[in-house]
């Protein structure tokens, strides 16, 4: 689909479905809509060559204004971008073909709060901290707690599939929701069933998660509530070996016990960032838990049993202290200093395997990541994992540059070069691809390999829904 430009007539045919005060033409709307948090896009918006090329953006305050405009688009064959809060890694809210950017702040009601069933309708744009300080006024919780909670929305975290630090005893964000509110791609405005847990067929909530906004964008979700818990306590071991880290972990998870935090840092990890971020000198890989519930003999036992768990394969207690202080800075690590900025080059491989398969998957994407950078650049990588299941967990391996090549092009050449590598040795080592960020630009040239012949399922899927190609084109390989 070609780059459109926004005339007068579209302007005013927006104004006329949202209002003047909520429609913003070129220039400023790609001022404000320049890039997301993908390296590439950050780093192409400095240099004047932005990714993200919206015509027009758009604040609408209701459902069924997100409904209009998108019958607009596809009457006019306009590209769509649904922005939520613009915290995604992967490149998914750039306009990069042009087109209308939707930004779906401005629908972030707290529709209703059922305190029987602990549940509740939130519109999509509500930014995830927000939500979240006022459940807790009134004691409760979302317990989806992403790095990016600061910017991100429930809209957006559903679309990306996201996840959370408390991910492992309460799920990721699939895990919350019990249905969708969403607008589909030819502008219908449709409700799924009220609960996850039926046998009337197919369950059409998960299909909008993890979309990434290519076949239907969100407009409000009815989410899992809890109780905000009366206790945390926190646990934490080193291990000499990884290895034994990760045998502890799989004890813990395959036994039925469930931290809310279990982060295991690998040596490297753990004697940089960790250590800077808790003040505490580390030297193995290190494992950090944090047990929350209403119950605090319940909170008590599960942490003794974890903690006997490391023991009995090799590790050795550390100061709870440790783990206190890591909750109470628990989103330094994406600000400065910790954070890095231009002129650096960044990005994380986020993987996920089976317990069968993740140590090889580590050792191989380790090892792919550190060749693919020629040694005067200065790659540093840290590890961990963050995420764990009954089956498995991932590793979230972070990757730094100091100084790239100057040249732009060049600068993404190294970057790309990097990602083919870690991304197909994790998939040769038996990982899915990606845990908890979302596929968007960066990632869209290996949907092929990781799905084989189901890509054809997904494309007949997205040429079904959106017949005229409007929400997201080119995204996630579709």
């Amino acid at each position: 689909m070609a780059t459109v430009s926004a005339d007068r007539q579209l302007i005013d045919s927006l104004a006329r479905i949202v209002g003047t005060d909520n429609v913003l033409a070129t220039p400023q709307a790609r001022s404000a809509y320049a890039n997301d948090q993908w390296w590439y896009a950050i780093a192409a918006a400095a240099a004047g060559q932005a990714v993200s090329q919206p015509d027009v953006a758009v604040s609408p305050t209701t459902p069924e204004q997100v409904a209009a405009v998108i019958k607009l688009a596809n009457q006019l064959k306009i590209p769509v971008t649904p922005w939520g809060g613009g915290s995604g890694v992967q490149g998914a809210a750039n306009a990069d073909r042009g087109g209308i950017v939707l930004d779906l702040k401005k629908l972030n009601r707290v529709r209703t709060i059922d305190r029987k069933s602990l549940t509740c309708v939130v519109e999509g744009g509500k930014v995830c901290k927000v939500f979240e300080e006022e459940l807790n006024a009134e004691g409760l919780s979302f317990t989806h707690y992403p790095a990016s909670t600061e910017w991100a929305t429930i809209g957006g975290s559903v679309a990306a599939r996201g996840s959370g630090v408390l991910s492992t005893k309460y799920g990721k964000i699939e895990d919350h929701i019990l249905n969708l509110e969403f607008v589909t791609p030819t502008g219908e405005l449709v409700t799924t069933p009220s609960v996850p847990r039926h046998a009337v067929g197919p369950e059409l909530t998960q299909l909008l998660v993890g979309a990434e906004g290519t076949l239907g964008i969100i407009t409000a979700a009815t989410v899992k509530l809890h109780y905000l818990p009366k206790k945390r306590t926190f646990v934490v071991a080193g291990f000499e070996r990884l290895a034994d880290g990760v045998a502890a972990g799989r004890a813990i998870m395959t036994t039925g016990l469930k931290p809310p935090v279990m982060r295991l840092y690998d040596a490297d990890a753990a004697s940089h960032s960790l250590a800077r971020a808790v003040e505490t000198p580390l030297e193995q890989a290190t494992l950090v838990m944090m047990f929350d519930g209403e119950y605090p003999e319940l909170v008590d036992l599960e942490a003794s049993l974890s903690a006997r768990l490391c023991r009995e394969h090799g590790g050795v207690m550390l100061p709870e202290r440790i783990g206190e202080v890591w909750w109470e800075r628990r989103y330094v690590f994406y600000y400065p200093p910790y954070a890095p900025e231009l002129p650096s080059i960044w990005g994380t491989v986020d993987v996920v395997a089976d317990f069968d398969h993740i140590e090889a998957v580590y050792e191989e994407t380790t090892r792919a990541i550190r060749a693919a950078c020629p040694a005067e650049y200065n790659l540093s990588l840290n590890t961990h994992f963050s995420h764990w299941y009954e089956w498995g967990s991932m590793i979230y391996a972070r990757m730094k540059i100091p100084t790239g090549p100057a040249d732009l092009t060049e600068a993404k050449e190294l970057h790309d070069a990097i990602f083919q590598a870690g991304v197909e040795a994790s998939l040769r080592a038996g990982a899915v691809m990606n845990d908890h960020h979302g596929v968007g630009i960066r990632l869209a040239p290996y949907m092929p390999a990781q799905y084989g012949e189901g890509m054809d399922t997904l494309r007949r899927i997205k040429q079904a829904l959106d017949p005229n190609n409007i929400l997201c084109p080119g995204k996630l390989n579709l």
